[in-house]
């Protein structure tokens, strides 16, 4: 792959993992193991590999998707402090909330169960609570997003892969 391809297979992916982690709804896919994350590497991939006609090895895949998801780790974190600096609006909160709500709705009728959804309304106070973030806690969060989201990404990047040959073989 070219610099240029191989640019568009890692914007493509950061996009994607920004658009998961930050617009409001689609970050509920990152409540199923990190679902959006996976599928940003997924794909971007494979709609690099279909657009350039090129082929790639699992490695190959799994090393753009895992630069994607740095890149995009960094972004996302970037742009979740604009949006709370600016609009004071912390991304992801919607998607607690509702898991949340429905945790405490299943639980209704169970009261061996009361005293977790009490500590579970508790810690949603305090992740709903006003932050305000310091130049250092926003590079450390950038530094942990980009560690954490990058093999998830780089493992979608596989997995489109792996689609895609066994999509070939059966041809």
């Amino acid at each position: 792959m070219a610099f240029r391809e191989k640019l568009f297979a890692v914007m493509l992916t950061a996009a994607i993992v920004v658009l998961t982690t930050t617009v409001p709804y689609l970050t509920l896919l990152n409540v199923f193991l990190f679902l959006g994350i996976f599928l940003a590497g997924s794909i971007a991939l494979n709609r690099s590999i279909l657009r350039f006609q090129v082929r790639l090895a699992y490695n190959e895949a799994f090393i753009l998707a895992f630069f994607g998801g740095i890149v995009g780790g960094i972004f996302s974190e970037a742009i979740s402090w604009v949006l709370m600096e600016t609009l004071s609006y912390r991304p992801g909160t919607e998607s607690l909330s509702l898991v949340i709500d429905w945790v405490v709705e299943t639980a209704r009728n169970r009261p061996e169960l009361q005293p977790q959804v009490q500590a579970l309304l508790e810690a949603e106070k305090l992740a709903l609570a006003p932050v305000s973030l310091s130049l250092t806690d926003l590079l450390a969060s950038m530094l942990f997003s980009a560690a954490f989201y990058a093999p998830i990404a780089g493992f979608g990047g596989m997995w489109a892969v792996f689609r895609l040959k066994r999509r070939a073989a059966r041809r």
